[in-house]
């Protein structure tokens, strides 16, 4: 049991001085396999709207949009990330991602 423990520790102190670029990097990949859906729902919204509004909408939807979404939701989760005990963060990071690479190949048919 300790040799498991061991191995988590080591893990997390492997996964902590990157937190903030393994958080990007999750929401990044998070609003790459949802963006598709985003822009489909925000365009729907102005579909009918001037070629110019529905351009200026998707270039504030994409620049601004996301950028804020990205910003906000990477405190959040840094937040709660290090709310975890190091015992077990470098297993939810790991965990994370795989559910994130599900979520893609999910997506990806």
């Amino acid at each position: 049991m300790d040799l498991i423990q061991d191995f988590l520790y080591q893990l997390t102190g492997w996964l902590r001085p990157h937190l903030t670029t393994i958080v990007y990097a999750a929401i990044a990949s998070l609003l790459v396999i949802f963006g598709n859906r985003i822009n489909r729902a925000v365009f729907s919204f102005v579909k009918d709207a001037h070629f110019l509004l529905r351009t200026l909408v998707f270039i504030l939807l994409c620049a601004v949009g996301y950028g804020l979404l990205l910003i906000f939701f990477a405190d959040l989760l840094r937040q709660g990330l290090l709310m975890i005990p190091s015992l077990w963060l470098g297993l939810v990071i790991v965990l994370g991602f795989l559910v994130i690479g599900w979520l893609a190949e999910k997506n990806s048919r």
